[in-house]
């Protein structure tokens, strides 16, 4: 039962209007919620129900609970308000609930004294919480918890935004397009997430000590499979390659995810792809950086387009260059500042 109410009002989740009821809990009136994007990670991995104390521990675990904690005793309180089942089961709001509990158990052993013990007790007996009616769905529920952490202000790892865009399209069923309208995202971006979290439940599960933070390497192979199948020769698809990908990064061969968008040019080049298998990837970088400086150098990068520029030109282009003289004052201070380095460093 909550200590008091501060009133109700209507909100429309999914085309459906909720009278809700806004009113302040005890922390020991509060239970976790199991099934969470965060926490749904632990059950594919673990296949188990976990317990309310290994939700409680997993959760402390985090940095960001920690900081949590800090941030809500120095406010004096919890500003964003629960999302919870009348029953006390919380629907959105788990870490929340966690700091609450940790600020309880360092009031009774005594941890924390004064003014902060004032506060404590104060944030453990008023915790605010949105009331929502037993009849309510889980797609819903869904859509609320992807307004509140994909679309709103408070978002969610990537990791855990694209697990719950996966529950939604593959559980609840909803087109790609309302999953877009919902999370205010476009459907390119829906695909992404989508098409990565499916590669890495694949890759858990084809190794054991993988960790589900590593969606952000298939994440990055999504934004560059196009590059990968043109100068790669890589297909994302393929059952194969993907596999091949799956033992670079359990192999240690990748150690960070942004290094993945290095993949097309080294696997485009026999020797770099070599350096890659035996060495890892940063060493495989400095071999094909090497070999074409334009790959790694915003400078040579635009040497090397002006120098194609000038030999792909435009016959018409090509021929006004004479009659032109803002296009001779172009070529003209190209090939002094050419002849210039050339002198200064003496190349002949």
């Amino acid at each position: 039962m909550a200590t008091n109410s501060t009133g109700t009002e209507t909100v429309t989740i999914y085309g459906r209007p909720i009278l809700v009821k806004n009113e302040k809990w005890q922390v020991d009136q509060l239970r976790l919620n199991p099934d969470n994007p965060r926490l749904r990670h632990e059950l594919l991995l673990g296949n188990k129900v976990l317990t309310e104390q290994e939700i409680e521990d997993l959760l402390w675990d985090e940095d960001r609970t920690k900081k949590l904690y800090q941030s809500i005793l120095g406010s004096g309180g919890i500003q964003n308000p629960l999302w919870i089942y009348e029953t006390g089961a919380t629907i959105e709001g788990n870490r929340r609930v966690v700091v609450a509990r940790k600020l309880k158990a360092n009031l009774q052993s005594g941890k924390l004294t004064g003014q902060d013990a004032n506060v404590a007790q104060t944030i453990c007996n008023n915790i605010p919480a949105k009331i929502l009616p037993g009849d309510i769905g889980v797609k819903e529920i869904d859509v609320l918890l992807a307004r509140e952490h994909i679309s709103g202000k408070y978002p969610w790892p990537a990791v855990d935004q694209a697990e719950h865009i996966h529950r939604m399209a593959n559980q609840d069923g909803f087109p790609i397009e309302t999953i877009a309208e919902v999370t205010e995202r476009s459907r390119p971006w829906v695909y992404q997430k989508l098409t990565a979290f499916e590669w890495t439940r694949n890759y858990l599960r084809n190794n054991t000590r993988a960790s589900i933070l590593d969606y952000s390497y298939f994440e990055e192979l999504y934004k560059v499979r196009a590059s990968l199948k043109k100068n790669g020769s890589f297909d994302p698809g393929d059952s194969k390659d993907m596999a091949y990908f799956q033992t670079l990064i359990s192999g240690g061969k990748i150690p960070m995810a942004i290094q993945v968008r290095h993949l097309p040019d080294v696997l485009a080049d026999a020797d770099a792809k070599r350096v890659l298998e035996n060495e890892g990837m940063e060493k495989a970088w400095i071999a094909i950086s090497t070999k074409n400086p334009a790959i790694s150098s915003p400078t040579f990068q635009a040497l090397s387009a002006a120098t194609q520029a000038l030999q792909t030109i435009p016959r018409n282009e090509y021929l006004d260059i004479p009659q032109d003289s803002a296009k001779k004052k172009l070529i003209f201070e190209l090939s002094n500042e050419l002849d210039k380095l050339r002198k200064d460093l003496k190349i002949h």
